[in-house]
């Protein structure tokens, strides 16, 4: 393997997709799509405060696919405090900030050129890899495999001089498509067409993951910033990786649609889960805490830890504009019924959600 791959353009030529090879997946993604909306706006816990958990979450998967080594809890602890130098954790906040940031352009605007430059500036922000060319597409060929005596290369991306008039065909395509499909059959040829291109030097899998979920949302199939997919590619990967090589080998876009389809019902259905499983978690202990204070303000701090399972008086001081001492007495009611618990230091505590921890880990 030593030449270019020559991407052909979308949309896709009449007889490419059979949609009879995945229609009872599509059906089934379809409908657990919806369900899981609805869960998400019934939670008796507002969404804005356990998305951000659950975007942590996925941040670490989709980080974990490209041999990122970090834990949930490790994020989790190092977002209170002010820096890291861990590269592999500052990986994973950069993924969960480009996300947000990403969420907050669609709001307003298309996709475009700047969108994916701002995206890749956000997600390589602290140098944390280093690569040739930040927030701007490639100059020059990249490889996937490393290009050594020792190592095999998998797949020669598309010649530099064409990733922009690709790109331009794809955001053509995204903005304005001009095609039958469903919006999850669209989704899983964007995936697959972003990650062909390959338009940058390093962060093409996680810029490409993050584009599911945001063009679900740009279309508005989903509300919120709130669909993970990263963790079941994760546990698939060589599957996926599998998949995404056959169609530029052999045409095969249909296996890789089911499978994407596949995907997306799996992980709904483990979210649906989750979230009736917090939802439930937070009825439990704001009732026992409203039974051990009088006070109005402990719900603020039980919802609170829903954002920040691992925290401290500072953060939540800052976060609620609520008097430490006012915050202390709170925290010790909590610890004193196994609500949180401390790592056990006099000064500076650091506070655990375990049971919250125990639900989103897995």
């Amino acid at each position: 393997m030593n030449e270019s791959y020559k991407a052909s353009k979308l949309p896709l030529p009449s007889g490419v997709i059979d949609y009879s090879y995945f229609v009872e997946e599509l059906i089934d993604a379809t409908a657990k799509l919806e369900v899981y909306k609805e869960k998400i706006h019934d939670s008796k816990l507002g969404s804005e405060w356990f998305m951000p958990t659950l975007q942590q979450k996925e941040a670490l998967a989709s980080s974990a696919i490209e041999g990122t080594q970090a834990t949930l809890d490790g994020v989790l602890t190092y977002q209170t405090e002010e820096k890291t130098n861990d590269q592999n954790l500052n990986e994973v906040l950069n993924y969960h900030y480009a996300t947000t940031l990403g969420y907050r352009i669609l709001a307003r605007e298309k996709f475009t050129d700047d969108f994916f430059y701002e995206m890749h500036i956000a997600l390589m922000r602290g140098n944390v890899r280093k690569p040739e060319l930040i927030g701007k597409y490639r100059v020059k060929q990249n490889y996937i495999g490393k290009n050594d005596p020792v190592h095999t290369i998998t797949f020669i991306p598309p010649a530099a001089e064409e990733v922009h008039e690709l790109m331009a065909n794809l955001i053509e395509y995204m903005n304005n498509p001009n095609d039958s499909y469903r919006p999850l059959v669209r989704t899983a040829i964007i995936h697959a067409q972003f990650e062909t291109i390959h338009p940058f030097m390093d962060g093409n899998g996680r810029v490409g993951r993050m584009l599911i979920p945001m063009y679900l949302f740009y279309k508005k199939q989903i509300d919120l910033p709130c669909f993970f997919i990263s963790e079941a590619l994760e546990h698939d990967k060589h599957k996926y990786y599998t998949l995404l090589t056959n169609i530029r080998t052999n045409n095969d876009w249909n296996e890789w649609i089911k499978f994407f389809l596949e995907t997306v019902a799996k992980q709904c259905d483990k979210y649906i889960m989750i979230i009736s499983e917090i939802n439930n978690l937070y009825e439990k202990h704001l009732s026992l805490a409203m039974e051990k204070s009088n006070s109005p303000n402990i719900v603020q701090v039980i919802t609170s830890l829903y954002k920040c399972p691992v925290t401290t008086v500072k953060q939540l001081s800052n976060m609620l504009k609520m008097p430490t001492a006012t915050l202390n007495r709170f925290l010790n009611i909590l610890l004193e019924n196994k609500i949180l618990y401390t790592n056990g230091k006099q000064r500076n505590r650091t506070f655990y959600y375990y049971d919250l921890l125990g639900i989103i880990r897995n």
